[in-house]
């Protein structure tokens, strides 16, 4: 499977209308969304979906449909900027099931030197199973764009519980993956929360 992640910037007090224009535009096409939320700390005024595709031509060709629509997502008259970016997940990692596992949503993005795709997929295949246990994740690196990058998506009942669960992994010795670090360039993190129509709240 290939994620389709479509990142939506706004003025301030537009999310709404963001929203409201994404969402039949999310439904169209051979896609499945599989999430939409919006960033609540971190870089504001922004919305995050991400949509499902079975395969790259697929992809392809909503993609050509969607950018040569004469509106583009459904947020041409609001949206400030557009960046969309090709996913998959890592090697034994199934993405987040639809259902309540918020509300809030962790998403960290980390820029990877040059050689560290490898080493990252061998560095997290020796903690992901102990680390799935404490909560669920979603691990996919980056197929298009700047590369290689690659993406965690972490669902928490509350911040507290964030911070609860990270000190036990920590603890654990399985939080950061042992040897991980060594190939990371850059890091930053982001808390996002559900649109009422996101499958994944």
């Amino acid at each position: 499977m290939l994620y389709h992640v479509i990142d939506v910037e706004v003025p301030p007090a537009k999310v709404n209308s963001a929203l409201e224009g994404l969402a039949p535009a999310l439904s169209r096409g051979s896609g499945t969304l599989r999430a939409c939320w919006y960033s609540e700390i971190g870089r504001l005024n922004r919305v995050l979906a991400i949509r499902e595709y079975a395969s790259a031509e697929r992809l392809g060709e909503d993609q050509r449909e969607i950018l040569t629509s004469t509106d583009p997502f459904g947020v041409a008259g609001v949206a400030t900027a557009v960046t969309c970016d090709t996913y998959a997940t890592f090697p034994g990692v199934q993405f987040l099931p639809p259902g309540k596992l918020g509300p809030i949503f962790e998403v960290r993005t980390y820029r990877l030197k040059r050689d560290g795709l490898a080493a990252t997929f061998a560095a997290w295949d020796k903690v992901r199973e102990a680390r799935a246990k404490l909560s669920p994740l979603t691990v996919m690196y980056a197929t298009s764009g700047q590369v290689p990058r690659f993406m965690h998506i972490w669902p928490y009942a509350t911040l507290n519980d964030r911070l609860a669960i990270r000190d036990a992994a920590v603890k654990q010795g399985i939080w950061p993956p042992p040897g991980g670090l060594a190939h990371i360039e850059t890091m930053q993190s982001e808390i996002f929360l559900p649109a009422a129509f996101s499958p994944i709240q």
